[in-house]
């Protein structure tokens, strides 16, 4: 397959700054539509102890434009002592299946010498009260015989037949270098009946560009124009560390073509995302198509979004 269409995004700016007090970052931006031009949007705050909580808001979107109403939410905070998500969560993506609307989620936990592991959870939400009320203690997604590091499902599609798939990041290992430990992770594939228990397909299905290359955060995946498109963050070059957002095309889900010249956005030249772009959060709605995602340090300035020119 051969998908020379390049993507144009323009940007719109920064749509939530990091405002939300006692809280610092605004990052993993995802949205779901509610009814006519109203959406639910969740993002994740850290607080000072730098664990993750999962806020809520309504959002408008129209003839191009997002903004956000009203003041956001606290509805997930870390999980009990122990627990998969106990020093805290990221919000990875909002699905409707039926009348239910789920939100998926990365649960953390800290190891010893800045080691880290995260696994995948499910909680319901109520759009209406803006709530949101875990499954399960536990997660629903986690590691295995084929992710023995970590497993963080980032984007969820459900066919029209009823099968769920994920995209989802996992570990690959951990390399020591004189800066400490540093990550090695890629995005795997996985399929389910429910979206609770799921059947992993061993390896990554887009290889690492090179020896630079190490790690891949939050591929969002959506099917338009009868093909799989996936927009994702990825980092580790000879020349920078930070964050660059990659494109990938497919036909089926499982087989992927890379080619990071398409994806139609890149970092600024001055401002808040003139250093980084990552974590996208691709949508479409009324025939124009959105993308939310977040600029430097990981979303400590906030998240914006940008319109796709047709």
């Amino acid at each position: 397959m051969n998908i020379n269409k390049i993507f144009k995004w323009k940007k719109k700016g920064l749509l939530f700054g990091p405002n939300v007090p006692g809280f610092t970052h605004a990052s993993h931006p995802t949205i779901i539509h509610v009814r006519d031009d109203t959406f639910v949007i969740a993002f994740s705050c850290r607080d000072p102890k730098q664990r993750s909580h999962i806020f809520l808001s309504y959002a408008e979107v129209s003839d191009g434009k997002i903004s956000i109403k009203g003041n956001p939410k606290l509805v997930l905070a870390p999980g009990a002592p122990g627990c998969f998500d106990c020093d805290g969560l990221l919000s990875c993506c909002i699905i409707k299946n039926e009348s239910k609307y789920y939100i998926y989620y990365s649960g953390w936990q800290n190891l010893p010498e800045g080691l880290w592991i995260c696994d995948t959870g499910r909680a319901i939400i109520d759009v209406e009260k803006l709530t949101a009320q875990r499954e399960f203690s536990g997660p629903v997604l986690a590691r295995d015989k084929n992710n023995p590091l970590f497993a963080a499902a980032t984007s969820v599609y459900i066919t029209e037949d009823g099968v769920w798939h994920t995209w989802y990041n996992s570990g690959i290992r951990w390399d020591k270098t004189k800066d400490g430990w540093k990550p090695c992770y890629g995005i795997h594939h996985a399929q389910s009946k429910d979206g609770i228990d799921w059947t992993c397909d061993p390896g990554l299905i887009i290889p690492l560009a090179d020896k630079y290359e190490h790690s891949f955060g939050r591929p969002c995946v959506v099917y338009w124009d009868n093909l799989f498109y996936m927009w994702f963050a990825h980092r580790g070059t000879k020349n920078y560390s930070t964050y660059r957002i990659g494109f990938a095309s497919s036909q089926d889900g499982i087989q992927w073509d890379r080619n990071d010249a398409l994806s139609g956005i890149d970092i600024s030249k001055e401002g808040w995302d003139s250093e980084s772009i990552c974590y996208p959060f691709v949508f479409e709605h009324k025939s124009k198509r959105y993308m939310l995602y977040n600029g430097n340090e990981y979303g400590k300035t906030g998240f914006g979004y940008a319109v796709l020119e047709e």
